[in-house]
């Protein structure tokens, strides 16, 4: 019902007098999978086969000149509708050039873009650090809860999915430089559909960019902000969460040439933790390395490598990584059988370097539509 409403409202602006100035579009994407049958959380559906699909609906309408109203909603097999991106943009309002956007908000940090969706996305899932979820929650813990968390993928990622929240951003562009300055309501980490804040702090992000020359562009960004939830109740010795600020600096790159494009980061994190016993700064590397290339105009390969190294903490006595080592390979092939019609077979294998985990995979058959 959700899904009909948004798709019958959009029918109707398109059929108005202003239509011209409405942009209306999606994706839809159906996947056919198998994963191997482990206890892992990277198991999907206990490795049972099984079908699934995504649906991404795009209306954007330009007011005037320098105004534009934008928004992105997913929708996916779990029937949950999200607004993923809905945002007001303000261009070119002063003679230095500057930009605004505020609402629900594409956070600058990264290089993802367009590569979340389906017909942008060489693969089927995102890196790895965008989707598994470490051994620390967002919430006050103890040692104990995050040992016990270890390799179980129950609490924060590192990047939360797609990155949107609430907030605004000012951005621009300086010649062949790239800028944003970004403040929202949660931190990269703790980024949430439903916009709710958890404390009393906001998240600010700096990113600036440069394109040196045609076919190569290298980013950075660094954010900080508090991450933790604020209790209820007063903690025990009175903890205040806004004094724990998650910090992150991350480096990005896009290169092409030809036929061939790759696309890197890495991210370097620090979580400071209130534990019972005293402090700790967790803290963990993400990195990804993704290349596409096109065989023949309608045939193309791709291949991503990406993990998460998780840095040493003394925890229950002992020292070493807080959390599992996790790699991931994820190979395939896409062929358009038109221009907006792409089929993809991806295989993806993961390792999670702790305990007793086995060695995890997923078989994916996606069929991905845009109009």
């Amino acid at each position: 019902m959700k899904i009909a409403v948004v798709v019958a409202f959009a029918l109707w602006i398109a059929a108005s007098p202003a239509a011209a100035q409405v942009g209306i579009g999606g994706q839809t994407a159906v996947h056919f999978l198998k994963s191997a049958p482990t206890s892992s959380p990277l198991s999907v559906n206990n490795g049972r086969p099984s079908f699934g699909w995504q649906l991404y609906f795009f209306l954007d309408g330009r007011v005037t000149e320098h105004v534009t109203a934008m928004s992105n909603i997913s929708v996916t097999d779990n029937e949950y509708l999200n607004f993923d991106l809905v945002a007001i943009r303000l261009t070119n309002l002063t003679p230095l050039g500057l930009n605004v956007e505020a609402g629900k908000v594409d956070v600058p940090f990264g290089n993802l873009g367009e590569r979340r969706f389906p017909r942008r996305n060489p693969l089927f899932g995102l890196p790895l650090m965008y989707e598994y979820r470490t051994a620390l929650p967002d919430h006050l813990t103890t040692e104990a809860e995050v040992l016990a968390n270890q390799g179980q993928g129950r609490g924060m990622r590192l990047l939360d999915l797609g990155l949107y929240d609430l907030g605004g951003v000012l951005f621009g562009s300086w010649g062949i430089v790239d800028y944003a300055v970004a403040v929202t309501n949660g931190t990269i980490s703790t980024t949430s559909y439903s916009g709710e804040v958890s404390n009393s702090d906001v998240a600010k992000v700096i990113r600036l960019a440069v394109t040196p020359m045609t076919g190569l562009t290298i980013g950075a960004a660094y954010t900080w902000g508090a991450y933790l939830e604020e209790p209820t109740s007063p903690p025990p010795g009175t903890v205040n969460v806004n004094s724990y600020k998650q910090k992150a600096v991350e480096i990005d790159v896009e290169f092409s040439r030809g036929h061939a494009v790759l696309y890197g980061q890495a991210v370097y994190n620090i979580w400071p933790v209130p534990f019972d016993t005293g402090n700790e700064n967790l803290n963990v590397l993400g990195y990804y390395l993704e290349g596409k290339f096109t065989v023949i105009p309608r045939l193309y390969l791709a291949l991503r490598f990406s993990g998460l190294q998780f840095g040493h903490a003394t925890l229950g006595n002992s020292t070493g990584p807080w959390d599992y080592d996790v790699t991931e390979w994820e190979g395939g092939a896409g062929y358009f059988a038109e221009r907006d019609v792409l089929i993809k077979l991806v295989r993806r294998e993961t390792r999670i370097h702790g305990g007793s985990w086995p060695k995890d995979n997923l078989t994916v058959l996606q069929l991905t539509v845009a109009y």
